[in-house]
């Protein structure tokens, strides 16, 4: 180095600076622009929501009044029970599960009323039902039962084959068709506070 003019040592000097400089910037700097950016584009994001956010909310309005709608067309078409008390419900439910089975064809067993159960504004009637009957009846009876008004649902189906019995002279089994079949049906009725 003492081989070098001033001149030379002049640019040498400027050039570390201006690397010294440069470094500062890189390592400064550029993080810096880059969180801001980083940032802007968060900023850009939530103001994006917030404008979404502000549509769903001016259409609050229309999105009550088809919820009010829906709720009228709920109490009018007839979905639940009208009766005043789940008794009177579950005597109902029993009613036309044993006129639907007796109309199929098949034998009822045994009804028994479920304990009433409340579900948010709605009072859950159900009655576990046996019967007995061929693949037809059953059939029957669930279509029946599914498409009845009130709307009723079918839970908890099980089916069993009734095992043939022998012929006492042959001693060969003869085949039944014969179904158990158990089975819980539900309704709902509004509750007084609903």
């Amino acid at each position: 180095m003492s081989s070098l003019n001033k001149n030379q040592h002049r640019i040498i000097a400027v050039s570390l600076l201006g690397l010294v400089v440069l470094l500062v910037l890189l390592v400064v700097f550029v993080p810096l622009v880059n969180t801001m950016n980083s940032y802007n584009e968060s900023i850009d994001d939530l103001s994006f929501e917030l404008r979404r956010y502000k549509r769903e909310i001016a259409g609050k309005d229309k999105i009550l009044d088809q919820l009010q709608v829906i709720k009228r067309r709920q109490w009018q078409e007839n979905h639940f029970s009208n009766r005043e008390t789940s008794a009177l419900a579950s005597a109902d439910l029993q009613q036309l599960i044993k006129k639907v089975v007796v109309d199929s064809g098949g034998r009822l067993t045994s009804t028994q009323v479920i304990p009433e159960q409340q579900e948010e504004h709605f009072i859950r009637t159900a009655i576990k039902v046996r019967m007995s009957g061929d693949s037809v009846v059953l059939r029957d009876v669930l279509y029946s039962l599914e498409t009845a008004t009130p709307m009723l649902m079918i839970e908890n189906l099980m089916v069993r084959s009734v095992r043939g019995r022998r012929d006492r002279k042959t001693r060969k089994l003869m085949q039944s068709n014969e179904l158990n079949v158990n089975f819980e049906v539900s309704g709902y009725m509004r509750a007084a506070s609903g």
